[in-house]
């Protein structure tokens, strides 16, 4: 019998694992320099808790334990973060700055041939708000990024507050809205425009609601945006609900981050999960996004706490896929070997000394064939 491993897991060899190790640590560093604390969840949750905060239990990879009760593997990072805010810091009004890395596992079925576990790097904000945290949450993305040795990507961003106004003032019933957000949610825009060509809204908002995917630029984007909203019936002296991500691209901008930074209101993903800002990364030549975020500021009220709170997450195994297509060679620190064959307790003290400078020391316990020992770069 060959021995295998269950669909969608793998084994890490030592060179893909190392490399992974130090990209770990590039972007846990990035994620201090900004003070964010470590944090770690369990790998299992009780899967009520999980579908409570809007998880999506038809993709959780899911267990009975021995007493019977329904459990899942960890499906993200975000749920189990909130959950513990809750139980753990009830007491506790923050802000908190968490950051994590850990794996996250999804269902998928078997003709999908697809990866059942990935590793999930992010942060989570929690108790801060405004267009200054905002802009915190997608500089620390594009930041961490980087820390991977990413040069060519694209961090994309909108605000759901936009879409949901849209759908509020066309006063449809909640079965047309959920099939109207659902259509937005996968970029669905011929579905999208049957709904609104065969509904009864006014014309204006059809219009409008059609026109808004379609935006995509810099600030202007946000200034279209603006303007096609201001035009529209019944909402002379309404809110603006582009006013806030304005104030946080003025901020990005002045910073030095809008050259990897665009607005896309076609990026309107997990209604549900978000309130307000959303963003999704992508790099060239990679067909599915490197990780997204957002805003979410009632998932904490399921579980009894009611604070503002945003974040993001990207999958450590995408960026590596994006790297190597960008022909980003693979920058392993240099191992010293060391011959102790002869003197061991001598070469013990001087890989201890070399350790103790920084370097990786390896010793080799028997003399290499056709030569003497020494140091490689292996």
């Amino acid at each position: 019998m060959i021995p295998q491993t269950p669909r969608g897991f793998r084994d890490v060899l030592p060179q893909e694992a190392a490399w992974r190790e130090d990209i770990r640590e590039a972007v846990q560093d990035c994620f201090a320099s900004w003070g964010y604390m470590p944090i770690e969840t369990p790998a299992l949750e009780v899967q009520d808790v999980m579908t409570a905060g809007g998880g999506d239990a038809g993709h959780f990879l899911s267990l009975f334990d021995i007493d019977g009760k329904l459990l899942t593997l960890r499906p993200d990072v975000t749920l189990p973060i909130a959950r513990m805010v809750a139980s753990r810091l009830g007491d506790d009004q923050g802000p908190f700055r968490f950051r994590y890395c850990e794996q996250v596992f999804r269902e998928e079925a078997s003709l999908r041939a697809q990866s059942r576990v990935n590793t999930q790097l992010g942060i989570e904000s929690i108790g801060l708000s405004g267009s200054g945290a905002d802009a915190e949450v997608i500089a620390l993305f594009m930041d961490a990024l980087e820390a991977c040795g990413l040069e060519e990507y694209t961090v994309a961003i909108a605000s759901v507050e936009v879409l949901r106004s849209l759908i509020a003032a066309a006063g449809m019933d909640q079965s047309w809205n959920a099939k109207l957000l659902q259509a937005y949610h996968s970029s669905n825009l011929v579905e999208l425009g049957e709904l609104v060509h065969l509904s009864d809204i006014d014309p204006a908002y059809a219009s409008a609601l059609l026109k808004l995917p379609r935006i995509r630029g810099g600030k202007e984007a946000i200034e279209s945006c603006s303007q096609l909203l201001a035009k529209l019936p019944g909402r002379k002296g309404a809110q603006d609900p582009c006013a806030s991500l304005l104030a946080t691209w003025k901020i990005l901008d002045a910073t030095g981050y809008s050259k990897h930074l665009v607005v896309d209101w076609g990026v309107m993903s997990s209604f549900d999960y978000y309130t307000g800002l959303v963003m999704e990364a992508y790099a060239p030549a990679l067909g599915a996004s490197l990780g997204s975020g957002g805003r979410y500021d009632q998932m904490l009220e399921a579980y009894g706490r009611d604070l503002p709170a945003a974040g993001f997450a990207f999958s450590l195994e995408r960026v590596m896929q994006a790297l190597v297509e960008q022909d980003k060679r693979v920058q392993m620190r240099r191992v010293h070997r060391i011959d102790a064959s002869g003197d061991t307790i001598a070469m013990f003290r001087e890989a201890k000394r070399l350790r103790g400078e920084g370097l990786r020391v390896a010793l080799d316990y028997a003399a290499p064939k056709g030569g003497k020992g020494g140091r490689d770069g292996r």
